[in-house]
Parts: C-alpha cells; structure tokens; sequence
C-alpha cells in the first residue's frame, strides 16, 4: 500500500509467499477469487528473441543496448493457446504478466480445480476475492506517448523556485539545474494509488493538455489514472510542478507515465501482481526510472503476512519485478516506510529487492527521522540505500493553488527520483548501476554506511562530479 497520509504510521499490504505454511494454503484454496495461473513455459509464444520489436518499443529496445541487457524468454508474450486453455475452463481473465509468466483470473471452486489439472500450469494460488465487475474484459493499453512540458528557464534561485527550493538544495539538487539538467528527454514511470487534479493546468503548471502524463489504472484497467487517491498526485508534484515563484520540482522538464497498483477498497496480494504488470508495461514503454512510495508487509489475513526473514528480495513478486526492471536498464527507487517508530521498525517490500534503491526519511538537520523504517535485509544487505528530506517536504495541494507540508518516506523518495532523472539526462550513456554507485559513493556517510540512513543524504553535485571524472 501507499503510505498513507504521510504519516510515521505505515499502511502496509500483503505477500506472495509467506512459508511454506502460508504457500500451502494458498496453493489449496477453491472458493470463489481472483486467482494466479502460472504457466510452466512459453512453448508457442507470438514473439521471438532475434525480433523484439513486436513487443518492445524502440525507446525500450535502446536503454537495453545501452545497459547491455539481452532480450531472453522472460521478455517474451504468454503462449496464445495457454491463455485459452485457461479461459475454456470458465475462469474470467484479469491480468497478464509476460515477467511472472501467467494471469489473473477470477474463478470459482471448481473452474479452480479444473485450472490446477492443465498440463501447462504449474501454480495456482489464491490472491484477492473477486472485487471486479469487469473480470473477462479485454482493456487496450493506451499509447504512453506524451510530448515533453513546455518549461521555460527560469534563474535557479530561492526566489523562482519558491517553495521547492529546500527540496532540491538540501541534496545539492540546484547545481545540476544550474548547469541545465531539470530532467529533459528522461522518461519517468510512477506507481502509486491515484492521481487526481493533475490534468488542473494549475497543479503541474502545464498550458499545454497535451503535455498532462500519460497513464494507465492497472487496478480498474481503465484509460485513466487521473482519480482514486491524492497519495500519487502530491508525490507527483514534488518532482513534476513548474509553477515559477511558487513551487518548482526536482525534474520539471521530464516526461512522466502514471499507473495507478494501489487498490483503495483493501488489500490484497493482487497489488504485487498490479505492481509488476506496471513495471511490465512501464519497461515496454521505455521508462528510464520509477518511483514507487509503496510497501508490502502485512494482510487482512494474518497468515499471509509478511515476517522479517521475508525480506531477501525474492519472496515477493514486487520485488522480484524490480530485479527484473533493473536488469533490463531501469532504475527502480521506492519508499523505504514509515515504521521505525512501530513494532515492526523494519523496511517493507520491495525496499528489500536486490536492485532497488530504497530511500528513507530525514530531519531537515540531516538526522534521522523518527517514523522511518530501519534495514537491514533479512540477508544481510544495507538498506535503507540513502536518505533525503522527508518531514515538512513541501508539495502541491489538490487545488494546485497552494503549497503544502508533508511528512513520510513517500515524499523522500520522489525527490531522489527527480533528481536521478537529472543525473541520467546529464549522463545518457551511463549505465544504472552506475549513476546508483556514484550517489552512493558521494552521500554524506558513504564511508560508514548504517541501516539508519543508509550511505546518507545524497550530494547530487559531487555524484555529477564523479561521473564525470569517470568519463574523461
């Protein structure tokens, strides 16, 4: 779930695999639900190694030739005649996903029973109850082709920037928009649980309507993601706004593509799936880096719920998606969340995947803040990976009037993305480990890193310098 409200309490959601215990149960389950059909190979998929074009964009077939990644099965359409197969038992197809290989489906007893006897299926399990009246539907993916904002330059001083100016300057973000990277040409992918008022022209500061982000609801599959909660929207601002004067963002000339995973009527595993169908669709599309201000670590069923020796990175289909996305070029940043002050203190998922950058929550002296969750992984691994401004974080109000304070690790997050989007417009040729290496390696504890703050609060001036350095 988003962390609601931004407050120091974090609103979780649930597991995949919890146990074997838990996966038991799952696998064992027949009563009327949205379910996951996984398939047990491609045998017979429409697209082909050699010819990615079928299925990938240019732009996304480009950043794997940057990064060096190859096109292999998991990249590849679901087998036609599986898909089929599924749907001639009765079940009501949901949800694709090339990445976990399988789909979503809502079924009853015995079309279960019937799913589990397929000789090309290989797990079913249960995730949701059945919560959509559109289950059988076969939504069209809109074209996330959006032209860039029309942003004008504007003096990079506390007086244009207004009230985004402690934002970018606390993390040195104003020297890279000093020397003309705010973003432009980065394409930027934000999964959250809704994006209300950002077609106001005043939210954003876009004239144009044409230049509103493009987006998906991956929970409804319905061509807008531009309602639900105003979680995603005020994360949006906090990169996106250019509203001289007032309220400028850490990246307002990049583009931006929507998704809406969070579900608001509950919480349910299905969100996981959501999430890795929206990091499926951002990765075709060619979006260079995500941000997600969300976390997984506990369910309305207790025995779904996450434990700390959950958190390896390859447990939940969230996090595994995010391994995925990196693998392929993207660079994956998420809330790292809002529990060091509760019982269960520790990051969520997928701040625990092994690619992800996880971003907690800091006072505006630098310290640490109170409500932001402690690392680290359950394997050993620092997290969270470094820590930005995340109390009294400004932001815009729904109205896009008016300027807000906001507090949580959602709002550390999106200012670290903004900033990233900088850094790989300024570096386009620079692979994503390493633009990550080199914010790492210049925060402000790198050579002590903790699982408080992680390497610390970024210097973004002194990673542009590094990289820099490394290109001469």
């Amino acid at each position: 779930m988003r962390f609601s409200s931004f407050s120091s309490r974090l609103c979780l959601a649930a597991v995949l695999f919890i146990g074997l215990t838990t996966v038991a149960t799952a696998q064992n389950r027949t009563e009327t639900g949205m379910y996951f059909v996984g398939f047990s190979d491609k045998a017979g998929s429409p697209g082909t190694i050699e010819d990615p074009s079928t299925y990938l964009s240019t732009e996304a077939i480009l950043r794997r030739a940057r990064h060096g990644a190859i096109i292999t099965e998991t990249d590849l359409p679901l087998t036609p005649n599986y898909v089929e197969g599924v749907q001639g038992t009765g079940a009501k197809l949901w949800l694709k996903s090339k990445w976990m290989n399988g789909v979503v489906v809502a079924a009853a007893g015995p079309e279960v029973i019937s799913l589990r006897e397929l000789p090309f299926v290989d797990t079913v399990y249960y995730v949701a109850p059945v919560q959509y009246e559109r289950a059988g539907a076969n939504p069209v993916i809109p074209s996330f082709e959006r032209p860039a904002p029309k942003v004008d330059t504007v003096p990079v001083l506390e007086r244009y920037y207004g009230y985004g100016w402690t934002n970018l300057q606390q993390m040195n973000g104003d020297s890279l928009h000093q020397w003309g990277y705010r973003g432009d040409g980065v394409l930027v992918g934000v999964l959250d649980g809704g994006f209300p008022y950002v077609g106001n022209r005043h939210f954003l500061g876009y004239d144009d309507e044409a230049a509103i982000p493009a987006n998906y609801d991956v929970v409804a599959q319905d061509e807008t993601a531009l309602d639900g909660g105003t979680h995603g929207a005020t994360v949006l601002s906090t990169m996106a706004t250019f509203r001289p004067f007032l309220f400028v963002g850490t990246a307002p000339a990049a583009r931006y593509v929507l998704f809406t995973t969070e579900n608001g009527k509950g919480e349910h595993r299905l969100e996981e799936i959501n999430y890795a169908v929206a990091l499926e669709l951002a990765d075709s599309a060619g979006v260079d880096i995500v941000n997600s201000s969300l976390g997984y670590s506990e369910f309305g069923e207790k025995g779904m719920n996450y434990t700390y020796a959950d958190l390896t990175g390859e447990v939940s289909p969230a996090s595994r998606a995010a391994t995925t996305a990196f693998a392929r070029g993207m660079i994956l940043v998420t809330s790292a969340g809002n529990s060091g002050g509760d019982k269960w203190k520790f990051i969520s998922i997928p701040a625990d995947a092994k690619d992800i950058f996880a971003i907690g929550a800091l006072n505006r002296d630098g310290s640490k803040a109170y409500f932001s969750s402690f690392g680290p992984t359950a394997d050993g691994r620092i997290k969270p990976d470094v820590s930005a401004l995340g109390v009294d974080v400004a932001a815009m109000t729904a109205s896009g009037r008016a300027v807000t304070g906001a507090n949580g690790t959602s709002l550390a997050s999106p200012l670290v993305t903004g900033l990233l989007a900088c850094l790989i417009q300024a570096f386009p040729d620079a692979t994503n480990q390493e633009i990550l290496d080199a914010v790492r390696q210049t925060a402000d504890q790198a050579d002590a890193p903790d699982n408080e703050r992680g390497y610390g609060r970024p210097d973004f001036a002194a990673a542009y310098r590094l990289l820099e350095s490394r290109r001469m």
